[in-house]
């Protein structure tokens, strides 16, 4: 196995970092429920939609929101620290960095989780949105399923680029829309097949079992999240609720032109040859696996994404770049009888 789902407690990399709170106070809520942390960096227009959805939610008032500024600007305010000068919630505390350099996306998000005081933790990146019902409907759930300690609930898109090749992956499959507002208990052979749970927006989990895995870590950039909400299923229940109570945000950006989308398959590619070694029956079903899924990523990425692949992002497979028929259609067949083995099993929340 390689080191990438090993425990490693990323929060000795940040012991020494300390935020400022220069915004909120930290008396108003001593205890509160949840946390929703949000890390920026440069995204202030952004951001303001993103934390007036956080703070904004109905039927749920428990929880804080924390900003982590990690824009570092000595001696000046960053456009983010004047955008949250305009706020009086008294739910909100706001953190900046002042240190040198940046603390980097896995870094951010561990001090994140280091400052969050909620026994519930979600984080929202800061292009992304939350429908003003999701603490409330979420943690209806959790209070009523004391076995679930990490829910994620289905997302919606909000897209930038029109692309007119876009409408044709958006469909809802039936057996996607019979799904609709059950929950859904995910196993790693759900994490083997796919990345379950997709965009990393509307996720509640215990912050004390995120500590315990260790956190995000730098290693499996540009697959952090992915990496480690297997790492999160391999210790602990994680499930999905199909009903749409946020937004991922898609835009054309830089990570889309220079090998990211494909160095992020490749971390999926290891990770699920990680898991399948763990069991002799996985090892003979899956053999071919990794090579399918990494395949099949390529023409995702080049159909949906509008990205070429390489050949050189795909030679690594060797002989398995031109998988047979045989691997094709077994593991495609496996994988619709896989679905709906899980609709069966999947439950209405009580």
């Amino acid at each position: 196995m390689s080191d990438l789902l090993k425990y490693e407690n990323s929060f000795s990399k940040i012991k020494h970092v300390d935020l400022k709170l220069v915004h909120g106070d930290l008396n108003f809520n001593k205890s509160p429920l949840i946390t929703i942390a949000i890390p920026t960096y440069k995204r202030a227009v952004l951001l303001e939609k993103a934390l007036n959805s956080a703070l904004n939610q109905k039927g749920f008032s428990n929880y804080e929101v924390i900003v982590i500024d990690d824009e570092n600007n000595p001696g000046s305010e960053t456009e983010t620290q004047k955008l949250i000068r305009g706020y009086n919630d008294p739910k909100l505390l706001y953190y900046r960095y002042e240190g040198n350099g940046t603390l980097g996306m896995a870094g951010a998000w561990n001090k994140c989780l280091e400052l969050a005081r909620g026994k519930w933790y979600s984080m929202l990146h800061d292009d992304d949105l939350l429908k003003e019902n999701f603490l409330e409907e979420m943690m209806q759930i959790l209070n009523s399923n004391p076995n679930i300690s990490f829910l994620k609930a289905q997302h919606d898109h909000i897209d930038e680029r029109n692309l007119s090749n876009l409408n044709s992956e958006y469909q809802i499959g039936i057996i996607k829309k019979m799904f609709e507002k059950k929950v859904e208990k995910f196993s790693e052979i759900d994490y083997i097949l796919l990345n379950p749970v997709g965009g990393p927006v509307g996720i509640i989990m215990k912050k004390e079992n995120a500590i315990k895995i260790g956190g995000f870590k730098d290693s499996t950039f540009p697959a952090i999240d992915y990496a480690f909400f297997t790492k999160y299923c391999m210790e602990y229940d994680t499930y999905y609720y199909h009903k749409t109570l946020c937004s991922y945000r898609i835009a054309q950006n830089i990570s889309l032109k220079n090998g990211v989308l494909m160095a992020c398959a490749k971390i999926h590619y290891d990770i699920i040859n990680d898991l399948k070694a763990k069991q002799f029956t996985r090892k003979v079903f899956f053999k071919k696996y990794p090579a399918y899924y990494y395949l099949k990523a390529a023409e995702h990425v080049e159909k949906f994404w509008g990205v070429k692949v390489t050949e050189e992002e795909i030679n690594f497979l060797e002989k398995d770049k031109n998988l047979s028929i045989f691997w094709m259609g077994t593991y495609g067949v496996f994988k619709r009888l896989w679905r709906i083995k899980k609709l069966i099993s999947s439950k209405y929340p009580l």
